[in-house]
């Protein structure tokens, strides 16, 4: 995406960091995804290439001088930590973009790599040049702008000096947190021995309220979530401005379960919508193979960054939630159950993850792969996907591709990679015999063993194209059954025990399976018992226009219509009498906006004339197996 502004006007709020080296005509070492794409190009090296690996090159030549004084400055022992000045850089198709850029000198160890910008405050450094970028409005590069100091007390505690801090909330920047990061864990844990975590805090549809009501908005709503973290957040957290709206809390000797409460406080206080992600970093020794942690606060924060995308993935609200919604969309054309499934598996899924203890990341990852885990069946066969009997070798083969085809379809999505491996392993075996790696016991990465259980549970409660659903006892014998061979025994336990204690996790509910499944003659129940009379029940269907496709045995008993009467040529509106019609289309159209369930008592008119009274029961969906929508409707006759 290419951010050029005209007329005047403010194009983007982006910004983003460069890291560039002090010492060799501020070559290109390193650029974060969002000025990449602000200036419009796909990849780090193609940036390098076309500014021929020099930052300057990158410069409007008429601004070149302006920033070559300023770094002069930064190198060459002034005594100033950071110059803030306003500059023109040129896009890939040398369109000038009004930027605002923050200098500083990064010191990092000698030999440490382009790409691995490890900050410390050793000697025998060398030198690179830290330059946070933003894209700002042309009268905003008209003005004068002083740079302001760091009033955060335990920040500077800990740097033993003042830096230079956001000038909107008063924040230390990003700039700060990548230089201090190892210093500030390093403290802590010289107190205490335990964990630490890092909470970033995001406002939702930002972009769109700049648009609306101008960026003045905009800011205040950052400040009002600045002044929420201040006010909520444990008194011993350090604050910082990230990129964009992005504010990151530290909250040292301090876990997820501590701070949880004040993060709800923060989020629940601001006027706009705010999502938040966390990352944790656990105390030396601590062991929990079913919970994945970080050791440094850099790689905390990378996981609290991903924590919040998922969630705005997961997020209806929020513009990132497009891809997902396509996905589904594509999922529930092979699968109608699919949302159902979905809202079934979650429950169980996180119910079972904070039993374990699952951070939140992991948590978010879980809703996502409940969602995601068999995206791969979009590439099989309608035929063998609702194939109502046994599958063949053959069919089986082509089936269980999907876990490498979702696999392929994750990997090629940005945002979904890190579940990528998730979804691939998701029907391995604790016993190692599973597909399609042969994975066994802890090889078998940790969401995917739980992904596996609460997936084989619910498909045994709920009907499927090859079978109706189990009892729920029956589906608990078989997880039991299995444990230590099919399934991570320990989880196993855990999850039949977690069924035990909630018995609503455990109720299935029989979804889908007349969508998929030819319908079978039943005969109507004849015989008496007591003072019960006989039922007489016809089940028929409809294609999109309400014409009947597809009757039972029983209908022309019910109705008088033949098969051949009915089908094609009559619609659900001529068994209805003309008088009861208006009132009849009334009550399903109010129902129907409801859900897809339609419930009601009315009248029949029969071929012969007469008009009995029914209690009928109907239901849209989407038949995957000829891509269209269909009603089935069941009749009894009162």
């Amino acid at each position: 995406m290419n951010h050029c502004y005209k007329d005047n006007d403010l194009a983007s709020t982006s910004s983003g960091f460069f890291i560039c080296d002090g010492a060799d005509d501020m070559k290109l070492l390193f650029a974060d995804d969002n000025v990449i794409g602000m200036f419009g190009y796909a990849a780090l090296d193609e940036m390098k290439s076309h500014a021929k690996d020099g930052f300057l090159g990158m410069i409007h030549p008429d601004d070149r001088a302006k920033l070559g004084g300023a770094v002069f400055d930064l190198s060459d022992g002034m005594n100033r930590k950071l110059v803030c000045l306003r500059l023109r850089m040129r896009n890939k198709e040398g369109r000038s973009l009004l930027t605002e850029l923050f200098c500083h000198v990064v010191r990092a160890k000698a030999g440490g790599g382009d790409n691995a910008p490890c900050f410390r405050t050793d000697k025998d450094i060398c030198r690179r040049i830290y330059i946070f970028a933003s894209l700002i409005g042309e009268g905003e590069y008209r003005e004068s702008r002083p740079l302001v100091f760091c009033p955060c007390a335990p920040f500077c505690e800990l740097n033993g000096h003042k830096e230079d801090v956001d000038i909107l909330t008063g924040l230390p920047d990003i700039a700060a947190f990548y230089k201090t990061a190892e210093n500030l864990l390093a403290k802590a844990r010289e107190k205490k021995n335990q964990a630490s975590c890092i909470v970033v805090f995001d406002i939702i549809g930002l972009k769109e309220l700049n648009h609306d009501l101008g960026r003045d908005e905009g800011d205040a709503r950052i400040n009002a979530l600045a002044k929420s973290m201040r006010k909520y957040m444990p008194k011993e957290s350090i604050f910082f401005r990230g990129d964009e709206a992005e504010l990151i809390a530290v909250c040292l000797n301090m876990s997820e379960e501590k701070i949880k409460d004040s993060v709800m406080k923060v989020v629940n206080s601001c006027k706009s919508k705010v999502l938040f992600g966390i990352g944790s970093v656990f105390e030396k020794g601590y062991v929990n193979r079913y919970v994945e942690s970080s050791a440094t606060l850099l790689q905390a924060l990378s996981v609290a960054r991903y924590d919040l995308m998922i969630k705005k993935l997961l997020d209806t609200e929020s513009a990132h939630s497009q891809i997902m919604t396509s996905l589904i969309r594509a999922l529930e054309e092979v699968d109608s159950d699919t949302e159902q499934h979905v809202q079934r598996t979650q429950k169980m899924g996180v119910a079972l993850g904070l039993r374990i203890g699952l951070p939140d990341a992991q948590l978010t990852t879980l809703r996502l792969l409940c969602l995601l885990h068999d995206i791969g069946k979009i590439t099989i066969p309608l035929e063998i996907l609702n194939k109502p009997g046994r599958l063949t070798n053959e069919e089986w083969a082509v089936l269980r591709t999907h876990a490498e085809k979702g696999y392929q379809i994750a990997s090629a999505t940005e945002q979904l990679r890190p579940v990528a491996d998730i979804i691939l392993h998701h029907h391995e075996r604790w016993d190692g015999k599973g597909y399609p790696s042969g994975l066994s016991r802890e090889e078998i990465p940790v969401l995917s063993r739980f992904i596996a259980i609460v997936d084989a549970y619910d498909a045994m409660v709920n009907d499927r194209a090859y079978r109706s659903a189990l009892l729920p006892a029956t589906a608990k014998a078989e997880i039991r059954d299995n444990a230590g061979t099919q399934f991570d025994p320990y989880l196993a336990s855990e999850f039949l025990d977690m069924l035990e204690e909630d018995p609503t996790l455990s109720v299935g509910a029989k979804t889908g399976a007349d969508e998929v499944r030819v319908f079978k003659k039943k005969d109507s129940i004849e015989h008496k018992t007591g003072n019960t009379s006989p039922v007489h029940y016809t089940k028929y269907k409809l294609d999109i226009d309400d014409r009947i496709i597809e009757v039972d045995d029983h209908f022309e008993e019910m109705v008088g219509f033949t098969r051949e009467d009915a089908l094609g040529k009559m619609t659900q509106y001529d068994l209805i009498p003309p008088e009861d019609l208006e009132q009849y289309l009334v009550e399903v159209g109010n129902q129907f906006v409801k859900g897809d369930i339609a419930y009601l008592h009315h009248r029949i008119l029969r071929k012969d004339g007469t008009i009995i009274k029914v209690i009928c029961n109907g239901e849209r969906y989407f038949d995957s197996s000829v891509r269209a929508f269909r009603s089935t409707i069941l009749v009894f006759e009162v």
